[in-house]
């Protein structure tokens, strides 16, 4: 009887958000379909430090094959590379190295959204619906990650081609009041800005948080990243226009597939799978809610 395959999954989660126990359940449907053990290991909080000492943990517990986030090249990058020259194949997720080939980390490929043009997307669509006059993006990240900065600069491009400007504000993920109370105190004092894009879930409460602590005079069209009951609540009473779903189950999912592919068949890609950027707003928002009871979006 063959050995079951073992995989390790290492994330950069901040804890609480609903976003990573979706991708986390794509893992785990998929462990099931294959017949593997998948281990996902996460640091609790946003430490991309911690992170590159859970995947040199798992390198020396010698899997079959490492899922991994790359949230910060400079962090994670011995520690990956230690594993790929161990012989383990190394899948990224979610979150990638943006350099070019030869260059980044030689993992087989990504597999996760194309976060620059979802930012672009995004901001085409605020700018196409509201005609703003400012702009401002909530960053639930104080410090630099690779997606939340391709989101954010996509945005800005979008803008700047439209002449409108835009800002960035990082606010503490995970301490929901300090959030909310950045994000009215900037409102406050930037009395133009009339378009919001917020990042996940955390800065989308932030945001909707802050309309009570504003009072009913100050408004803003809002749109974010994610799909959540959160977001879907709010498009449906109008607080939210639209968010930019990334797929986050399939990421989880195809991962395992697409691993245990490769371990069994000797398969790989000759590209990377973009599962994002899609917009969910009122035309297909019935869908989404369903994929979310189903824990699938």
């Amino acid at each position: 009887m063959s050995k079951k395959l073992k995989f390790y999954a290492v994330t950069h989660d901040i804890l609480g958000d609903v976003f990573w126990e979706v991708f986390r359940r794509g893992l785990l449907d998929a462990a099931a379909r294959f017949d593997v053990d998948v281990e996902h290991l996460r640091p609790g909080k946003f430490s991309p430090e911690i992170q590159a000492g859970l995947i040199d943990g798992a390198r020396h517990a010698r899997p079959d094959g490492i899922i991994s986030t790359v949230p910060d090249v400079a962090a994670v990058e011995g520690a990956l590379k230690a594993a790929i020259a161990d012989g383990i194949p190394v899948i990224c997720v979610n979150a990638k190295d943006s350099r070019p080939e030869g260059e980044r980390i030689p993992y087989l490929f990504y597999i996760g959204g194309d976060d620059f043009n979802a930012g672009e997307l995004a901001g085409r669509y605020l700018l196409e619906h509201v005609k703003p006059r400012a702009a401002m993006c909530v960053d639930h990240y104080l410090y630099q990650h690779i997606c939340h900065s391709d989101r954010w600069h996509g945005f800005k491009s979008a803008f700047d081609k439209a002449g409108v400007p835009a800002e960035r504000l990082r606010v503490p993920g995970g301490q929901p009041e300090e959030c909310a109370e950045a994000v009215a105190k900037y409102m406050e004092s930037n009395p133009n800005v009339d378009a919001v894009l917020t990042l996940g879930p955390p800065g989308a409460q932030a945001v909707l948080d802050a309309e009570a602590i504003v009072g009913a005079g100050r408004t803003w069209k809002h749109l974010t990243f994610d799909v959540a009951q959160l977001q879907l609540d709010g498009i449906r009473s109008g607080r939210i226009m639209a968010t930019i779903d990334s797929q986050q189950y399939l990421q989880g999912f195809l991962a395992v597939q697409h691993m245990w592919m490769h371990k069994t068949q000797g398969f790989t890609l000759a590209a990377d799978i973009y599962t994002g950027p899609a917009i969910v707003d009122l035309s297909n928002i019935d869908e989404a809610e369903q994929g979310v009871k189903a824990g699938t979006r």
